[in-house]
């Protein structure tokens, strides 16, 4: 089978079609692993989630039917285990997905073209300990997030204070959110493959991410922009059935005698919401984090490859 280099520093467009080109020789072997590995927690997940925006959707109508409004606090206090078993089940949901796809680049990377593709066993056998390993980071990255939020917050609140400074700090705002949501989310998706791959902290692993990143930050900008307006076309695909949904039940809902779309479509409504995310865990998040690891792996070429050349110029070869 013909493997496609990871190792190796790309132009703009050989990063691009590399990335794709991955994905379609590759396409059974990685979408059919994820699949089979996270397809049932998926399900499980959007299942749930379906059950969950059900429930929530009965509630808000009843409520606004006898002119109570406190759906919220009622839908939290009345589903709680049900809720409680969401979160879980989402957690591991993430962990199986973003391991399995950790692990598959992994092998892929160390593989030589005669032990491809990929075989299940290969990643099953190492997934408890990668998801374990993400685990602890996701508790490591959120503590580090809390903390970083609330002082930017706490920032920005007491300079909304000051007079006069309140359009531009949105402006300021808008213009950082265009500048520096591609590269986040970059650095972000490729720090926890670097955590699976090279066994570290997540502190690190985003330390490495960015370091690679120094010099190519606008060529990072453009590629995962680029990704993230293709990958929006395949979202609103999925989502486009419980968006239509929900424009139905917010002309339906509150009007007495007119049944709205939850009320008679239960089955749909969850429905809608596991094939929603089921293309955005077994297919959108691959292809995202496809991208993020050629354009990762072509940075960390582009600075390791110089700093080898650099030390084989000093040795004295005779």
């Amino acid at each position: 089978m013909k493997k496609i280099e990871l190792r190796k520093a790309r132009d703009f467009g050989t990063l691009f079609n590399d990335s794709v080109a991955f994905l379609r020789t590759n396409f059974k072997s990685f979408f059919g692993i994820l699949l089979f590995l996270s397809g049932p927690f998926v399900l499980l997940t959007g299942l749930l989630m379906g059950y969950l925006q059900f429930i929530s959707e009965k509630i808000t109508e009843s409520n606004m039917l006898s002119g109570n409004y406190r759906g919220a606090s009622m839908f939290l206090g009345s589903s709680v285990t049900t809720t409680l078993l969401f979160v879980l089940i989402f957690l591991l949901t993430t962990l199986v997905t973003n391991a399995s796809i950790a692990l598959y680049f992994t092998l892929y990377d160390k593989a030589k073209p005669e032990e491809l593709p990929i075989q299940r066993s290969s990643i099953s056998q190492l997934l408890a300990a990668a998801c374990w390993r993400l685990f602890y980071n996701l508790l490591l990255f959120s503590v580090i997030s809390v903390v970083i939020a609330l002082a930017f917050t706490g920032l920005f609140f007491l300079l909304f204070l000051v007079p006069g400074l309140n359009i531009v700090l949105i402006f300021v705002l808008v213009i950082a959110g265009l500048i520096f949501f591609p590269p986040l989310i970059y650095v972000i998706t490729v720090a926890n493959f670097i955590v699976i791959r090279d066994e570290i902290l997540i502190t690190e692993a985003i330390g490495k991410a960015l370091k690679y990143m120094r010099g190519h930050f606008w060529k990072t900008w453009l590629f995962i922009f680029c990704a993230l307006v293709s990958l929006s076309m395949l979202y609103l695909l999925f989502s486009l059935p419980s968006v239509m949904q929900g424009f139905i039940n917010g002309f339906t809902r509150g009007v007495r005698g007119v049944n709205t779309f939850a009320t008679n479509h239960t089955l749909m409504y969850i429905i809608f919401s596991a094939v929603s995310m089921l293309g955005r865990m077994i297919i959108i998040s691959p292809i995202l984090t496809c991208f993020c690891v050629f354009n990762f792996y072509s940075q960390e070429e582009s600075h390791e490859g110089t700093s080898l050349m650099n030390r084989i110029d000093t040795f004295d070869i005779k």
